[in-house]
């Protein structure tokens, strides 16, 4: 008898540690479920942000461009301007010595009206001459 209270005893532990291992599955799987769902929600969360944050730095790309190119622009159009004005001073002095010297040469030319027809004739003639070689 006692060693059918034995095999009794062994067969009640055998299936006691079997519903034991399979709630140990179970657990073991439902904490496997929880941390995937942890992890899935986590790594969702991480790429939002990670989006959030590449589309700031685009948009902040963007304005940095933007900026350098009004920097740019408008040193441009300051070089511009200073050569534009530096172009005007310089045509302004070339045409007021211009007309000094146009000025010069009507003086010249009333004051001695023989001589300035002579030269302006050995003037024609020399450039009549250099242009028929």
């Amino acid at each position: 008898m006692s060693d059918t209270n034995d095999n009794n005893i062994a067969a009640k532990k055998l299936e006691s540690s079997s519903e034991h291992a399979k709630k140990a599955l179970d657990a073991a799987t439902e904490a496997g479920r929880a941390v995937g769902e942890t992890v899935k929600k986590h790594a969702k969360s991480a790429y939002e942000a990670g989006r959030e944050h590449l589309g700031a730095a685009a948009k902040d790309l963007g304005e940095a461009a933007s900026a350098s190119y009004g920097d740019i622009r408008d040193q441009a159009r300051t070089k511009a301007d200073e050569f534009r004005g530096r172009a005007q001073s310089v045509y302004s002095d070339a045409s007021a010595y211009a007309q000094d010297y146009q000025s010069e040469a009507e003086a010249y030319i009333r004051a001695n009206p023989l001589q300035s027809v002579g030269i302006a004739l050995g003037v024609g003639f020399l450039f009549g001459l250099i242009l028929r070689r």
